[in-house]
Order: structure tokens, then C-alpha cells, then sequence
């Protein structure tokens, strides 16, 4: 018995990554998602699997599109029924994650299927207090031209402004004051 265990261990740790995630039973569309390879989704999806499907993490499929910055992707998620304000375990959205790592373009394509933009996070952070606090200014400018609400707080209080200030993103300061001051 303990030399089963020993082979087993030696090829899990001899194993590649990407094949280690397989091998804990992570489903290889999270890998096409992250790659933005929108074929192999579309492939997965067209066999009749869920798109609202979550990694081992609990994240779900879309969120890899968005994070990865894939509009092709996106779209092919939510054409075959994504729901765009689906949460991840830290009550984060597909758009706040696009918000967070400077998905524009996949941001631009949540709003259109109707992502709810003043969404919020299990620590109160909307897409756009996430856009301002990485320094995102297309984003940050994306999400006010659609109507995001300039003044909602997080849980410590802060607006997107403060956030941008505190973290010297003066590009992002300079849209969210002028936006205020419309």
C-alpha cells in the first residue's frame, strides 16, 4: 500500500502544473478562459455545460474571462447564459473583477448585458472604487460615462476619489473630480 502512495506522489509532484489541476479535478475551461482561448469556451459550452460553472475556488467561469480581459470570451460566456453579476465567494462580480484588473473592454461588455454597476463587494467596493484604487483611468472613465454612483463608500468609509488620492493615481483623481464637479 505505501508503495502506491509513493508512486502516486511522485507523479503528482513530477506533474506540471496545468496537468496538477486536472489531476485535482479542475476543469481545463478555467485554462482556456485565463488563456482566452473564446474557442475552446465555446467548444465546452456548446456540449451543453453549465457557463455559470466555478473553479475549485469557487470562482466562476465569467470572472476568468473578465480578469483575463477577453471580450471575445465574455461574450461567448454570456450569449450562452452567463449571469453577469453571479458572485464569487468575496461577493465580487464579473465587472468588478474587470474594474480591478483594467478590463475595459470586457467591462464595456457586462454593462451592455446589463451587470449591475453600482454592485457591491462583501467589503462594500463597487467597480468603480476597485478601477480607482488599481489606477485604472479607461475604466474608471467607462463606469462614469454609464452611470456609476460617484459617491458610495466602502466599509472603511471611502469613496472612489479617496481610494484614488490615497493610492496617488492622479489620472483617476482628475476624471472622478471632474466627474463630480458636473
Amino acid at each position: 500500500m505505501r508503495f502506491y502512495w509513493l508512486v502516486f506522489l511522485t507523479v503528482f509532484l513530477i506533474t506540471p502544473p496545468a496537468y496538477a489541476q486536472s489531476i485535482l479535478g479542475e476543469n481545463a475551461v478555467f485554462q482556456s478562459a485565463d488563456r482566452g482561448d473564446s474557442a475552446a469556451v465555446e467548444e465546452y459550452l456548446l456540449t451543453g455545460n453549465n457557463p455559470n460553472i466555478r473553479d475549485l475556488k469557487k470562482i466562476p467561469l465569467l470572472h476568468h474571462a473578465a480578469i483575463a480581459g477577453v471580450p471575445k470570451t465574455v461574450s461567448v460566456l454570456i450569449r450562452h447564459g452567463a449571469q453577469v453579476d453571479l458572485p464569487d465567494p468575496f461577493g465580487n462580480t464579473a465587472l468588478i473583477q474587470a474594474a480591478a484588473y483594467g478590463s475595459t473592454a470586457a467591462a464595456e461588455i457586462l454593462i451592455e448585458a446589463r451587470a449591475d454597476i453600482d454592485e457591491e463587494n462583501r467589503q462594500g467596493e463597487t467597480a468603480l472604487i476597485k478601477a480607482a484604487k488599481t489606477g485604472h483611468k479607461a475604466v474608471a472613465m467607462l463606469l462614469i460615462e454609464k452611470g456609476a454612483t460617484l459617491d458610495l463608500t466602502d466599509f472603511t468609509g471611502r469613496t472612489a476619489l479617496d481610494h484614488a488620492k490615497q493610492n496617488r493615481h492622479s489620472d483617476v483623481v482628475r476624471v472622478l473630480s471632474d466627474a463630480l464637479e458636473e
